[in-house]
């Protein structure tokens, strides 16, 4: 039995070693160049602040989850995320806006989750 499996050792052996082409390939290898000139990045020009607009979404909806605490304190804690980068964005009123929305739904979720936990209830289901 010894001997078999090393006789298919060393046929496995000989076989991948010999598989390999022991013959120069050659190729022909045509390069092209290609020059350009004046090229520009495209430029996105928007009116809109998506991240002032996911801000302000963000704190609403958070404010519709006022029944699930946890869910409300994870999408506020977006919008503060948002709002925060939305500062220096267009559309700075509309981030402010939802940053402080945000703020004062995470700060009261978080508060009412917290509260929660400490005495051993279901965060998920606060009206039920």
């Amino acid at each position: 039995m010894t001997k078999k499996l090393l006789l298919l050792f060393i046929t496995l052996t000989t076989f991948m070693n010999v598989s390999y082409a022991s013959f120069p390939v050659t190729e022909t290898q045509q390069i092209e160049i290609v020059e350009t000139t004046n090229v520009e990045l495209p430029t996105y020009k928007s009116e809109t602040s998506l991240w002032a607009i996911l801000s302000i979404s963000c704190a609403l909806l958070s404010f519709g989850l006022v029944q699930n605490p946890l869910a409300a304190t994870i999408i506020a804690l977006l919008g503060i995320v948002f709002g925060a980068i939305g500062f220096n964005k267009k559309l700075k009123g509309l981030a402010i806006t939802g940053f402080v929305l945000s703020l004062i739904i995470f700060l009261v979720s978080a508060f009412i989750t917290f509260v929660l936990l400490l005495f051993r209830e279901d965060p998920t289901k606060l009206g039920d």
